[in-house]
């Protein structure tokens, strides 16, 4: 048997032989800090908040920026990046570090500040520390590549307080290595300062551009939820030279529909304490630094939300998404547990306590839905009344205060139901303005009626008053109507007199089609028939197949944007093929020809198809030109068309006089209305 201590050696032995590798160690490359963190921060506004968070968490009550706005930090050049020299610095009167805490806490990237008891709160001022993640020093390598850091601070002895000065450099940083980083000593290093408090200056920047100073303080004053007394940011452009204090962001609410809150929010055997306000801002927001709910810990912003993820159809839906403003302040998500995403940028919506926020979040904002619903309709319609100038408009075109008051009230209804956006476009809102001042003569007779249902007792009074209420719901009508011709006619007066020879008779074809009564005031367009718009779409496949040429009967619709070959109207039960050319356009063999062409298409098309034939029995031609210019045959066919009642033709000047004489009463009463307004 194997003597005990021999096998012990050789087990010892033998272990030797397998443990001929290093122990294992973890090792992180500087590059990982440039992963992480430095990547967050990519505009100066984002950069000098960071900055200016570790002053607050120093008990600065100063805090001075020093930064040209509304220019290029750097440009480049053929692939290349040129520094423009400047400098960016913020300085402050915080306690300051001494060397020795340099060490000790700034250049320990990543440690979790809130988890030591000296660092956790301010030393002084115990304020709840802002910085976390630890990586919050190095965000302005977002912009720069060049931190220099001088900050004087521990006991003040007889010579001052104790400054350390190091200048960190991107590059040297972020090379490929695991040894520790060496800053480079600033001049200042060792000695000592009269005052405490820390100065960075960034240099060698990356091509970035500063914003304007609104547009930056309210970047900036996005990021913090503080209005302390001993707290102050003064933001200096080196640009100009002039300054300005931050201050709170603010934007204007309707304040009737503010909601102020102090409350908690139940989670498990906790409460969860939130404050703050919601509300509608007066006009729907214009940039991204107000829009939403803003929601801060610790005093600086951790998320922006415009609907804590509610689903379509609340009452107050698009209000709330284009409306909603206001703050909240919840320490405890950046507290014990840490709610907030690693890039600082949001919460941790899917957490526990995220749900219960966010519950609690869209009943806040339905409660904010419902109890703001009639005053932002009121809002809605009142603005419309006022821009539209409808109360003006309507006085001007009835003479009667109940069909004035049928208007405004239309107006109102009609009003509410316009979007922030549709403010914004003129022509909308005049169509709208039209649709309300047709529908106010039927709308008096509607009320009317439901007001004389009411009395029964006295029958004639009722009939009497009935009936002279639809006496002034048809004259006010008719005023709409009389005033639609008369500017049409206008119209058509203006575009003659000023046509030029080389321009498109299109602008002509359209006003005619669209009021076809200047050419005959008796007729009357069933634009709505949808058995014509069937017939215009097959008739012109069918040109095509046959003939071989695509032609095109209308302005309206996808048409838009070329030139018909002739208009189609539909005239009681008949087609109209409405020919029209330029002022003074002699009608040519050619242009006659294809006309006749037009004219025979159609009717053979209908006698192909009886059932669409007998909607639409029969086609007549209308010529609108001034002079012919037809030679001996086509002049023999010209003359048939006319005397068998297929062809009429016009001069501009007969359809200019023949509709102003149809119309003169019209004309006549817009003009004595005129002269009385």
């Amino acid at each position: 048997m194997p003597d005990r201590s021999l096998i012990l050696i050789l087990q010892k032995e033998q272990s030797k032989m397998l443990t001929t590798h290093e122990p294992y160690v973890m090792r992180i490359s500087r590059t990982t800090v440039d992963k992480l963190g430095i990547k967050l921060y990519d505009r100066p506004s984002a950069v000098v908040a960071e900055v200016i968070a570790n002053s607050y968490d120093a008990d600065a009550e100063n805090v001075t920026v020093k930064i040209p706005l509304s220019r290029w930090l750097a440009t480049k050049s053929a692939g290349q990046v040129v520094d423009q020299g400047l400098v960016i610095v913020i300085e402050d009167d915080g306690h300051g570090m001494t060397p020795d805490e340099v060490n000790e806490y700034y250049l320990k990237v990543g440690t979790d500040r809130r988890l030591d008891a000296r660092t956790g709160f301010s030393r002084k001022k115990r304020r709840a520390a802002m910085g976390r993640k630890g990586i919050g020093k190095l965000a302005p390598f977002g912009i720069c590549k060049i931190i220099e850091v001088r900050t004087a601070g521990g006991e003040l002895t007889p010579a001052g307080y104790k400054t350390a000065h190091f200048i960190l450099n991107y590059d040297g940083i972020t090379q490929d290595t695991d040894e520790p980083y060496p800053p480079d000593t600033g001049p200042d290093d060792g000695k000592f300062s009269k005052k405490s408090g820390t100065t960075i200056t960034l240099r060698n920047f990356l091509p970035r551009r500063t914003p304007d100073a609104e547009t930056f303080r309210q970047q900036l004053a996005r990021r913090f939820g503080l209005s302390l007394p001993d707290f102050r940011i003064r933001i200096v452009d080196t640009t100009t030279g002039s300054d300005f204090d931050l201050g709170h962001l603010d934007c204007e609410i309707q304040e009737q529909t503010k909601i102020v809150f102090d409350e908690a929010i139940d989670f498990e055997d906790t409460k969860l304490p939130v404050k703050g306000w919601v509300a509608y801002s007066k006009e729907p927001y214009s940039n991204a630094e107000v829009a939403g709910v803003r929601i801060y810990a610790r005093g600086k912003i951790v998320s922006t939300t415009r609907d804590f993820g509610l689903q379509a159809g609340f009452t107050g839906e698009y209000t709330i998404r284009s409306y909603l403003v206001g703050e909240i302040f919840a320490d405890w998500l950046d507290e014990d547990e840490d709610l907030i995403r690693s890039d600082r940028q949001d919460i941790l919506w899917d957490s526990e306590k995220g749900q219960a926020f966010q519950d609690w979040g869209r009943k806040l904002l339905r409660q904010l839905g419902k109890t703001s619903f009639f005053p932002m309709r009121e809002k809605t319609w009142k603005k419309f009344v006022a821009q539209s100038n409808l109360e003006a408009e309507a006085r001007e075109r009835f003479e009667d205060e109940a069909v004035i008051d049928a208007a405004l009230a239309v107006g109102k209804t009609i009003g509410q139901t316009v979007s922030g956006d549709d403010f914004n476009d003129p022509e909308y809102i005049e169509r709208l303005k039209e649709l309300v001042l047709t529908i106010a003569p039927q709308k008096m007779l509607v009320d009317s009626l439901r007001e004389v249902a009411k009395d029964e007792d006295r029958p004639l009074e009722i009939v009497a008053k009935l009936l002279n209420d639809a006496k002034i719901a048809e004259k006010a009508a008719l005023g709409g109507i009389a005033l639609e011709r008369v500017e049409g006619i206008s119209k058509l007066e203006t575009t003659i007199s000023k046509f030029k020879p080389t321009e498109d008779e299109k602008v002509l074809q359209k006003l005619l089609e669209s009021a076809p009564w200047l050419v005959n005031p008796e007729w009357t367009v069933l634009q709505a028939n949808m058995r014509f718009e069937n017939l215009r779409e097959r008739f012109q496949q069918w040109y095509l197949k046959t003939e071989g040429k695509d032609i095109l009967t209308t302005t309206e619709g996808t048409a838009q944007t070329k030139k018909p070959d002739f208009i189609m109207l539909h005239i009681g039960r008949g087609v109209e093929i409405v020919e029209i050319k330029r002022p003074d356009h002699a009608f040519i063999d050619e242009e006659f020809e294809r006309l006749r062409t037009y004219w025979d298409s159609m009717n053979t098309y209908l006698s192909e198809n009886p059932t669409i034939k007998y909607d639409f029995p029969y086609v007549h031609m209308t010529l609108i030109c001034d002079r012919l210019s037809l030679g001996r045959t086509p002049s023999i066919a010209y003359e048939t068309f006319k005397r068998d009642g297929d062809l009429q033709k016009k001069t501009w000047d007969e359809v200019l006089t023949d509709t102003k004489k149809f119309h003169q009463s019209f004309i006549e009463a817009y003009k004595r209305g005129k002269r009385k307004a």
